[in-house]
């Protein structure tokens, strides 16, 4: 995907990771990608110092991942070893589908960043950093996805020139789209948005043509695990939730009603997908809603809190939220639920 539509179809080799066994076909999988709160800090302060922006691919990121596990695979169908059709492959590479080849492409990606003299955010581990004399470089990386910004642009072409030597750099421009937001620059600020993501979201559940709501939840809706008969299509409602989950990333407005609705994902019922379809239906209606991000000149930080009392009707808990700018910019929200009895 570049610029928000199809660019082309590819065709990979895929292992059949499925049949990996934990502990002895791989050890740890996990693999840090760049935080939402990482994004809303770096992007903006780079577009009010006037950074230069980059976005890059790597290509084929995952067959650069060194496997440290001994794993087998069947020879590909047509690809034969013309001698010994019957033997396996030992694979030195990660390959898509195994388990453990995202933290392997990580760690590969990683250490040649750290020879490079980055070094790690310790807030954000996927967030690098290079600064030497008058030179800082800033690195966000989500899988093969990376953004890298700095002052003067020459600098972003000697670092790209210099990992052309160990990976197959793709060179994308300046950052319109990156992990579905678009990212437009007017003369007033930075200009975030999902819509595309919206759109698909609401052709793909059939609310395209629904009729618009001016909000995402009844201000006196307080939704129980008990409030009417059970959904029956649990899978539907998981699938259809997630994509306004990902949507609070540029849109705080929903951050309470989805954290609210997705308290009942393990159990929901009809009432509870009436609540969803709300929420899709307050989508329709903003759909020109975006997040404007303007210059600022101080940096300070503010954060402000606010919470219910017993909100939750089944377990007597209450939902906090809470906003943090960054001068004028809004730069991490959240709302969610206490673990304990209020």
């Amino acid at each position: 995907m570049q610029g928000g539509s199809l660019e082309c179809y590819k065709a990979q080799l895929v292992a059949k990771g499925f049949h990996q066994l934990a502990n002895l076909d791989y050890g740890q999988t996990y693999n840090p990608v760049v935080k939402p709160t990482t994004i809303q800090v770096v992007l903006p302060l780079a577009y009010s110092t006037g950074w230069a922006m980059r976005q890059i691919d790597i290509q084929n990121a995952f067959l650069h991942g060194t496997l440290f596990e001994e794993v087998y695979m069947t020879q590909p169908s047509g690809f034969s070893h013309l001698l010994y059709p019957f033997h396996v492959c030992r694979l030195n590479k990660a390959i898509y589908s195994l388990e453990q080849a995202p933290r392997a492409w990580f760690s590969r990606l990683s250490s040649c960043l750290l020879q490079l003299g980055f070094h790690a955010s310790k807030a954000d581990s996927s967030l690098f950093i290079f600064h030497a004399r008058s030179t800082t470089i800033f690195i966000l990386i989500y899988v093969d996805d990376i953004i890298v910004t700095s002052l003067v642009l020459t600098t972003i072409d000697e670092l790209l020139a210099l990992l052309q030597n160990d990976f197959a750099v793709k060179d994308l421009g300046d950052v319109n789209f990156f992990l579905s937001i678009e990212l437009q620059r007017l003369p007033e600020g930075l200009l975030l948005s999902l819509l595309q993501y919206i759109l698909d979201l609401l052709r793909t559940t059939k609310m395209l043509e629904a009729k618009p709501i001016s909000s995402p939840m009844a201000s006196s809706h307080s939704p129980s695990a008990y409030d009417s008969d059970p959904f029956p299509d649990t899978t539907l409602f998981r699938s259809t939730i997630g994509s306004p989950q990902y949507l609070s990333l540029t849109r705080p407005n929903l951050a309470f009603a989805v954290n609210r609705v997705c308290q009942f994902m393990h159990r929901p019922t009809k009432l509870h997908w009436q609540a969803v379809k709300c929420i899709l239906r307050y989508l329709k209606h903003t759909l020109s809603h975006r997040l404007l991000i303007t210059k600022s000149l101080t940096q300070h930080l503010e954060a402000f809190f606010d919470a219910d009392w017993v909100g939750c009707l089944d377990g007597c808990r209450s939902t906090s939220a809470y906003c943090i700018f960054l001068g004028k910019k809004l730069i991490s929200w959240s709302s969610r639920k206490h673990p304990t009895v209020s």
